[in-house]
C-alpha cells in the first residue's frame, strides 16, 4: 500500500472510532472509492473484534501481569503493521526488538512494554504523549515514530513503541573500548546534555538517563544518540502521575534521592542521572556500590556522598580530573535539588568553561583559583616571574571589581534557579500544585506572575529573566504575550543602564514586530539595539532582522546590503542564506534568489535530520520561489520532498506534515491537475479536523485551499462554506496573518462573481480593500 492512501486510511479510521458503533458501518459503506470502502470496513472489524483497553478494565494486579509475562521468542510476530524480526535487549521497561515494516522496507526499534507498565491507565498516557514525543526532532535523541497496542494473546493489549533503529553501543562500553580521552569522553557527554535540554525547553524530563539508553553510533566522528523519551514524564501533560499508579520508572543506580523517595521529578532529576553518566564516564565505574541490594542501594543514593572521580582512577589519569571536574561532578550529585546545577545548560556551560581554561561556577571564586585558571590559558605568554608581578599588583586592585561581578553571577544564577523552581516544582503560594496537570501557557503564566510581583534581585536580572518569559511564550506560539515580555524587559532595563540587556530585548521586540509586520517599528528597535551593543554575533543577529524587514518595506538594496555584511560575518549559515534569497525574490532578482535559496536547503540537509522543521520551511520558500518563477514542475518535486520527509519525521497530523501537504496542494492545483488537487486538498482538510481548535493558522488556510479548488472545479455551494468558515476561523488582529483574511474576501467575492451576485462580489472585495490598508498601515507604522 503507497504511503498516501495509508495516510487516507488513517484518516478515515480516526473519523471512524470517534462514531458510535452502529454509524461506522456506514461511514465506510459512504466512500466514493469501493477498494477504500472495503480497507475501512475490515479495519473497523478488527478494531471491534478485540477489546477496548479503557472500556471497563478489571482491577490490575502488577504482580499478577509481572508473573505471567511472556518471555517466549517472538520473532516473525506481527505487532501492528510491523514485524519483529529478532530481540535487541530487554529491561524494567520491556523488550526491544528489531521490526519491520514489508509495505514500506523501513526497519526500526520497537519496544513491548513490560507489563508492569501495561496497565490501561498507563497505555492512555503512552498513547496521549506519542504526538508531543514525536516532535522531540533533535540530531542526538532517537526519534518517536509511532505507538499504539497489540493484541499478543494476553489477558489484555500491549502497549508498544516505535522508534528510530539506532546501531550502536552504551556510551560506557564504547569509551572504555576504545580508550577514549577525557577529551573525547567530554565532547560525547555535551551531546547528550545538548540533547537533554532541547528536550527539557519542550517541558520533557527523560527521568531514566542511563548508559544503555545513551548509544554511540560509530563516526568519524562518534555521536550519540538518546534513546526512551517515550516514558518520559510530560509536563505539561493532564495524566496522572505515574507514581499515583504505584508505578516507579526508574533505574536505581541513576536515580536522584527524590526519584527514588516518590517526590517531584523535575529537570533537577535530569541533572542528577548525567551527573551518575558523567562520573561513569570519566571514572569507568558508578558512584555508588549498589551490588548489596536493593536496601543497600536506596541507601547509597539517598544518604551516601560518593568519593570524588580523582580518587577511583590511576595517578595520571586523577591529575586531570582532580579540581574542576571532582567539583562539578559533587555538585551534578547534590542530595538536594535545589543544591544541583539549575538547568543542564548551566552543567554544560560549566564544562564548557573548564574546557576553555576559565573558572567553573561549581568552585568557589578565590582570588588563587582563578588565578590558577589565568595562568593555565595564559601559560605560553606569561612567564613565572611576571606571574609573580602580576598577582602582587593586578589582583590586589582588582580584587574589588571582581568580587562584586562574582556576586552578580551568583545573583543571577540562584535568579534564574528560583524562576526554573517556579516552572518546574511542586508548590506555589503555599497551595499544593501538580505541574503535570497545567498546560505549558499555565507554567509560564505562573512564573511571569512571580516575577512580576516578588522579585527582589537587580533590575538587570529580572529584565534577563523576563526576556527569558518572552522566549518561552514565543516558543508557544503567544507572540503577543511574548511582545508584552519583551518590551516589559525594555522599561525595565533602560533606566538600570544595562545596556546588553536592553539591546537584547529590542532585538526580541524587533523580532516581534516583524512577525507581526510592523517593519517600520521593527527597524526603529534595531536600529537603537544596534547603538547599544556591537558583539560580532549580536551584530549578524541585527543585520539579518534588519534585513528582512527592510525587505518587507520595500528598500530592497539597503536589506541585500545589510545580509551581505551578515553573510561576510557568518558565510556558513543557512537562515543567513534564507533570508537573502526572501530579499532577492522581492527585488525581483529570480536567479540570484533561486541560487541562494537553494544552497540555504543544501546547507540545512547537511546540519539537519530529513523532515527538520527548519528545513522544511526551507524547502517551502523554494518551492514558492519556483512557483514565481514559473517552473512549476521543479516546485512539485520540492514539495513532494518536503512533505514525504516529514511525513517520515512527524505524525500525519502535525503540524508540519500538514504545511507541507498544504504547498503540495497548491502546487498540483497550479499545474491544473483538478483531480489531484481536489483529492489532496480534501485529505488535507480532512486531517486539519482532527487537530486542536487552536491550530488556526493551518486550518483557515487549509479551508482556504479547499475553497479555491472547489471554485475550479464549479461546486459554487461548498466552495461558499468553505471559505465563510475560512472567514469564521478566529483571528487577533494583532497577529501577522491579516494579509490572510484579505485573501478569504477575494475569494468569497470570485465566488459570488461566479453565481452572478455583483453587488456581494463588490462588498467582498470592499471589505479585501480595507484590510489591505490595514496592513499597509501597520507595516509603515502609521
Amino acid at each position: 500500500m503507497d504511503a498516501d492512501r495509508w495516510a487516507t486510511l488513517q484518516t478515515l479510521l480516526g473519523e471512524a472510532l470517534d462514531l458510535a458503533p452502529p454509524e461506522r458501518e456506514a461511514f465506510a459503506a459512504q466512500q466514493d472509492d469501493p477498494e477504500v470502502a472495503a480497507e475501512l470496513a475490515a479495519l473497523l472489524a478488527a478494531a471491534d473484534a478485540v477489546p477496548a483497553f479503557l472500556d471497563g478494565p478489571p482491577a490490575w494486579d502488577a504482580r499478577a501481569a509481572l508473573d505471567a509475562e511472556d518471555t517466549s521468542d517472538l520473532a516473525g510476530v506481527v505487532v501492528g503493521p510491523y514485524r519483529l524480526v529478532r530481540e535487541l535487549g530487554r529491561g524494567g521497561q520491556g523488550r526491544v526488538f528489531l521490526a519491520e515494516r514489508d509495505d514500506v522496507g523501513t526497519r526500526v526499534a520497537l519496544k513491548l512494554v513490560h507489563g508492569t507498565l501495561a496497565a490501561p491507565e498507563m497505555v492512555a498516557r503512552f498513547l496521549t504523549e506519542r504526538r508531543v514525543l514525536a516532535g522531540l526532532v533533535h540530531p542526538h535523541i532517537a526519534r518517536l515514530l509511532d505507538a499504539g497496542a497489540a493484541d499478543l494473546g494476553g489477558p489484555s493489549k500491549t502497549p508498544y513503541l516505535v522508534m528510530e533503529a539506532v546501531a550502536g553501543r552504551p556510551v560506557t562500553e564504547y569509551v572504555a573500548a576504545v580508550r577514549a580521552p577525557l577529551a573525547e569522553r567530554l565532547r560525547l557527554f555535551g551531546q547528550v546534555c545538548e540533547a537533554v535540554a532541547f528536550a527539557h525547553q519542550r517541558l520533557v524530563v527523560h527521568r531514566d538517563l542511563k548508559p544503555s539508553n545513551v548509544l554511540v553510533e560509530v563516526g568519524p566522528p562518534a555521536t550519540v544518540k538518546l534513546l526512551d523519551f517515550g516514558i518520559a514524564k510530560l509536563l505539561s501533560d493532564e495524566a496522572e502521575d505515574l507514581t499515583r499508579t504505584g508505578q516507579s520508572v526508574l533505574t536505581v543506580e541513576y536515580a536522584a534521592p527524590e526519584q527514588v523517595l516518590g517526590g517531584a521529578v523535575t529537570v533537577a532529576t535530569d541533572v542528577y542521572a548525567l551527573g551518575v553518566l558523567l562520573y561513569e564516564l570519566l571514572t569507568d565505574v558508578r558512584p555508588y556500590d549498589t551490588s548489596g541490594g536493593l536496601r543497600e542501594a536506596l541507601r547509597a543514593v539517598c544518604d551516601e556522598a560518593p568519593p570524588r572521580p580523582s580518587t577511583r582512577v590511576e595517578a595520571d589519569r586523577a591529575r586531570a580530573l582532580r579540581g574542576d571536574l571532582d567539583e562539578i561532578v559533587a555538585k551534578a550529585l547534590a542530595k538536594a535539588p535545589e543544591a544541583r546545577y539549575a538547568s543542564v545548560g548551566t552543567l554544560a556551560d560549566d564544562l564548557a568553561r573548564h574546557l576553555g581554561g576559565l573558572p567553573v561556577h561549581a568552585r568557589p571564586q578565590t582570588m588563587a583559583y582563578r588565578a590558577a585558571r589565568y595562568v593555565r590559558r595564559h601559560a605560553i605568554g606569561v612567564s613565572a616571574a611576571a606571574l609573580g608581578v602580576a598577582l602582587l599588583v593586578g589582583f590586589g586592585v582588582r580584587e574589588r571589581a571582581l568580587r562584586v561581578q562574582a556576586e552578580a553571577a551568583r545573583a543571577e544564577t540562584q535568579a534564574r534557579a528560583d524562576l526554573l523552581r517556579d516552572i518546574f516544582g511542586a508548590t506555589y503560594d503555599g497551595e499544593e500544585i501538580r505541574p503535570d496537570t497545567l498546560r505549558a501557557e499555565a507554567l509560564i503564566a505562573r512564573a511571569s506572575d512571580r516575577l512580576d510581583e516578588r522579585f527582589e534581585g537587580s533590575a538587570r536580572v529580572k529584565a534577563a529573566l523576563t526576556i527569558q518569559i518572552g522566549q518561552l511564550y514565543d516558543g508557544i506560539r503567544r507572540p503577543v504575550r511574548a511582545l508584552e515580555r519583551y518590551q516589559t524587559a525594555e522599561q525595565i532595563a533602560r533606566p538600570a543602564g544595562a545596556n546588553d540587556v536592553l539591546a537584547e530585548a529590542l532585538l526580541h521586540v524587533a523580532y516581534a514586530h516583524g512577525g507581526a509586520g510592523r517593519c517600520t517599528e521593527a527597524i526603529a528597535a534595531l536600529d537603537e539595539a544596534a547603538a547599544l551593543h556591537d558583539a560580532p554575533d549580536f551584530t549578524v543577529s541585527v543585520r539579518v532582522s534588519r534585513g528582512g524587514n527592510l525587505s518587507c518595506l520595500g528598500r530592497y538594496d539597503e536589506a541585500i546590503a545589510d545580509l551581505v555584511v551578515a553573510r561576510r560575518l557568518e558565510p556558513d549559515d543557512g537562515f543567513i542564506l534564507h533570508t537573502l534569497a526572501d530579499a532577492y525574490h522581492r527585488a525581483g532578482q529570480t536567479d540570484h534568489a533561486l541560487e541562494t535559496m537553494r544552497a540555504s536547503v543544501a546547507r540545512g540537509d547537511a546540519g539537519y535530520p530529513a523532515g527538520h522543521a527548519v528545513l522544511t520551511a526551507r524547502r517551502h520558500a523554494l518551492s514558492h520561489m519556483l512557483i514565481a518563477a514559473g517552473d512549476l514542475a521543479a516546485a512539485e518535486q520540492v514539495a513532494r520532498r518536503a512533505y514525504a520527509d516529514a511525513q517520515r519525521a512527524t505524525a500525519p497530523t502535525d503540524n508540519r506534515t500538514l504545511g507541507a501537504l498544504l504547498v503540495l496542494a497548491r502546487v498540483v492545483h497550479l499545474q491544473g491537475d483538478l483531480a489531484a488537487a481536489d483529492s489532496l486538498s480534501a485529505l488535507l482538510l480532512r486531517q486539519v479536523r482532527r487537530t486542536l481548535p487552536s491550530d488556526v493558522i493551518i486550518r483557515f488556510r487549509t479551508l482556504h485551499q479547499r475553497s479555491l479548488v472547489l471554485l475550479d472545479r464549479g461546486d459554487l455551494a461548498a466552495a461558499e462554506v468553505a471559505v465563510r468558515e475560512a472567514i469564521a476561523t478566529p483571528l487577533d488582529p494583532a497577529e501577522a496573518y491579516l494579509n490572510d483574511r484579505a485573501g478569504h474576501y477575494r475569494t468569497l467575492a470570485a465566488i459570488h462573481r461566479a453565481a452572478g451576485r455583483t453587488a456581494e462580489a463588490d462588498e467582498a472585495e470592499g471589505q479585501a480593500d480595507q484590510i489591505d490598508r490595514a496592513v499597509e498601515r501597520r507595516r509603515l507604522g502609521a
